[in-house]
């Protein structure tokens, strides 16, 4: 479910767009998407739960300057290294969006980007949260904004969490959003559970 929202992301694609023969009005307000799958050593296929194999594109050295960063949800007992933490605040010095769903928000409190922030976690683990990382103000809600920083709450929740951002960073492409958020059958909701 957590690569479900790149997906989402990827129904704005003039690819996306060119394939699914809209009209003109809507097919030239379309983006060019460049997906970069990373982790921190490049090896492919990296496993993710399920049994799904991500093709990686780029190590944490490879990797281009981004203007998104999503970080999906890893297991709950998961570190990140340290030259993952200095990747992803070197990322977020120059990013347009951090986006974490779901568990996704532990690489990036631990790299100390949640410092200070409002930010949201799985319903379940935000007690915990609250009492053991109270640098971050942390709240119940599907997903939430604090600058350049979304967090999304549980995994569904990062659906929602990429269609409010999409909704609100893409402006121009509002109208094409909408329309692709109709033909996924996709029902948007706010922030608020």
């Amino acid at each position: 479910m957590d690569v479900a929202p790149l997906d989402m992301l990827g129904m704005l694609d003039k690819h996306y767009a060119q394939a699914a023969q809209l009209p003109e009005h809507l097919a030239s307000k379309a983006l060019d998407i460049e997906y970069c799958f990373i982790n921190e050593t490049g090896e492919s296929p990296h496993p993710m739960t399920g049994g799904f194999k991500l093709v990686v594109t780029h190590s944490i050295e490879t990797c281009p300057p981004l203007d998104i960063l999503l970080i999906g949800g890893p297991a709950l007992s998961y570190r990140p290294s340290e030259p993952i933490q200095h990747f992803i605040q070197h990322q977020y010095e120059h990013v347009r969006a951090l986006l974490t769903i779901c568990t996704g928000y532990i690489p990036a409190l631990y790299s100390g980007i949640l410092d200070g922030k409002t930010a949201t976690a799985p319903r379940g683990l935000l007690p915990m949260l609250k009492e053991e990382k109270p640098n971050v103000k942390w709240v119940e809600k599907r997903w939430v904004r604090d600058g350049k920083v979304w967090s999304g709450g549980a995994m569904a929740n990062g659906m929602d969490l990429m269609a409010g951002f999409m909704w609100e960073e893409f402006e121009e492409q509002r109208e094409l959003t909408e329309m692709m958020m109709g033909m996924a059958d996709f029902v948007k909701r706010g922030p608020v559970y």
